[in-house]
């Protein structure tokens, strides 16, 4: 998917600015709501566009805290990469960058990694950061984060020998160390605020009162509407050019997310949405990114639970997949726009596999495995009912794709009944339990496999009610076994090879089908400077982006 990058131009006609335009609209609509919840924060006018230091960043992900230490995930991750400084960041090439660890030293065995933290980083309340936070931090992370044993599995122990160095002893080597290390992973959080023995998950920091390492602190949190950040005067990295200000509006419907960035109030949006990145192309005094968010290896999927009658067969998956018309899906719903995708490691990673199985569409084949598979044409036409669910944040990414694969399975005599959900915690409680046949996802690699990839296969991460865990209950011992070898390989030949050979078994087994490779653009108007159009894009610290004028 190519996006060309336009140009300032000041002799091209420009939206309203945003001072004007959020005054004559957005300001009306929250102003009431500031006035009576953020008492004793400053006035809505001062808030909503007033300064061209601000900037206004939509987004329809509402986020449940903003600790990223115990929540994964944009919504969280968002706010909380401004809110908390990480050990170390990712550069486009996803390599580690100095961050709270000035320096560091991997021992010659890979099992230990020795950390040298800057003299003058400190919390919002004034107390440094200390190599006991640190420690306390990526403690909290491997025990109470979703993917926390993908993390930090590895961590036998921390020491800290001294305030600023931290020495992180392992297992084994662990490749994905320094990419679990990063803003979406590892919030450095105050020991002396969290606590040591009480769960932090449950603590009231994460929402409110919050008190951080990074950029900006938290002036109020409108929860499900607006979260307003305050740059940090005296941060021990230079961030002399960001915005004083980050206001985090949510707007929960895309297009009117996007009507607001056309009109200028709002300054910056993210979308994986063919048609609204296509539509801002075309608005003068707006960019939409050529590059961004690689880090996240974003796929969309058919998940299969694979304990659900007609569709634990693989054959009948296959089946399923030799059906869906997924040319329709990439080049006439998606205006080609979007690659397809084969494996269950994105196209974009050096792990990724294009040596796989493609599944064009044969309905003679699919028809041959549903009949070995023992599911024959009734007199009807009809061979069985499967249920299909999808998440439903975006219609154009996920319900007229069902109404596709419905379409599509009709043709080979699988009836399709397509089951909507109201928000997605509703879908999310649905297929977390196992309350489905198959369900549309869209699910990220993070980076790592280690970290992003294996969690939807292992055996011990079936974890009913956990989403994004694996919640097609398959379990293959030999998956496991290369997936933990992957992990721990001790060069990057043998760890391509290790995850050639799992992709080979996943992609014939097809606990899940990947649909397609998603791209995640940033969206934005003239006025935002060096956007973070980086490896995790948004959830990356704001220390170099500024605002014109």
């Amino acid at each position: 998917m190519k996006f060309t990058r336009r140009k300032n131009d000041a002799d091209r006609p420009r939206p309203l600015k945003r001072k004007t335009a959020c005054l004559l609209t957005l300001a009306i609509a929250i102003a009431a709501a500031l006035g009576l919840v953020l008492g004793g924060c400053a006035a809505p006018s001062a808030l909503v566009g007033s300064s061209d230091d601000t900037l206004i960043f939509g987004t329809g992900s509402v986020p449940r805290v903003l600790n990223p230490a115990v929540q994964s995930g944009l919504a969280t991750a968002t706010p909380g990469a401004q809110l908390f400084a990480s050990p170390v960041r990712l550069n486009d090439d996803l390599e580690p960058e100095p961050y709270l660890a000035k320096s560091w030293k991997e021992s010659a065995d890979g099992k230990t990694m020795t950390l040298h933290l800057a003299e003058d980083a400190k919390f919002h309340d004034g107390q440094p950061v200390t190599s006991e936070d640190v420690a306390f931090s990526l403690g909290v992370v491997k025990r109470e984060h979703p993917f926390g044993a993908n993390l930090f599995g590895p961590v036998t122990s921390v020491d800290t020998p001294d305030d600023q160095t931290v020495v992180i002893n392992m297992s084994r080597r662990h490749p994905a160390l320094m990419t679990a290390m990063s803003p979406p992973f590892l919030p450095v959080m105050p020991k002396h605020v969290y606590g040591s023995d009480d769960t932090v998950a449950d603590d009231p920091h994460n929402a409110q009162n919050v008190v951080g390492s990074g950029p900006y602190r938290l002036a109020s949190n409108l929860e499900g509407k607006r979260i307003v950040l305050d740059k940090v005067d005296d941060f021990f990295m230079d961030n002399a050019k960001a915005p004083k200000q980050v206001l985090i509006e949510i707007i929960s419907d895309e297009n009117t997310l996007a009507l607001a960035t056309e009109k200028g109030e709002i300054d910056m949006m993210l979308s994986n949405t063919p048609s609204i990145l296509s539509r801002m192309e075309a608005v003068d005094g707006v960019t939409v990114a050529d590059e961004g968010y690689e880090g996240l290896g974003a796929l969309a999927w058919l998940g299969f639970n694979v304990k659900s009658d007609n569709v634990s067969d693989k054959r009948v998956r296959q089946a399923i997949a030799y059906a869906i018309d997924r040319d329709y899906l990439v080049n006439k719903l998606h205006r080609g726009q979007i690659e397809a995708a084969t494996s269950p490691i994105a196209n974009g990673s050096p792990y990724f596999d294009d040596s796989l199985p493609h599944y064009d569409r044969d309905l003679d084949k699919a028809a041959d495995l549903l009949d070995e598979a023992g599911y024959p044409l009734d007199e009807h036409g009809n061979r069985f009912t499967v249920q299909l669910d999808y998440d439903p944040l975006s219609a154009e990414m996920s319900s007229s794709i069902a109404e596709t694969i419905k379409a599509n399975l009709k043709d080979v005599g699988i009836t399709v009944k397509i089951r909507s959900s109201a928000d997605e915690p509703t879908w999310g409680n649905r297929v977390a339990n196992y309350d489905y046949d198959m369900t549309l996802d869209n699910v990220w690699n993070w980076g790592d496999p280690a970290v992003g990839v294996e969690r939807t296969y292992l055996c011990d991460n079936i974890k009913k009610g956990v989403l994004w865990a694996n919640m097609s209950q398959y379990c293959n011992e030999d998956v496991d076994r290369l997936f933990k070898k992957a992990a721990a390989a001790p060069d990057e030949k043998t760890r391509k090879s290790d995850y050639a050979k799992v992709q080979k078994i996943l992609t014939d087994e097809l606990p899940i089908l990947p649909l397609e490779n998603q791209q995640y653009r940033n969206i934005y108007s003239d006025s935002v400077h060096n956007a973070p159009n980086g490896s995790f894009g948004i959830m990356s610290p704001l220390l170099d982006t500024s605002m014109e004028g």
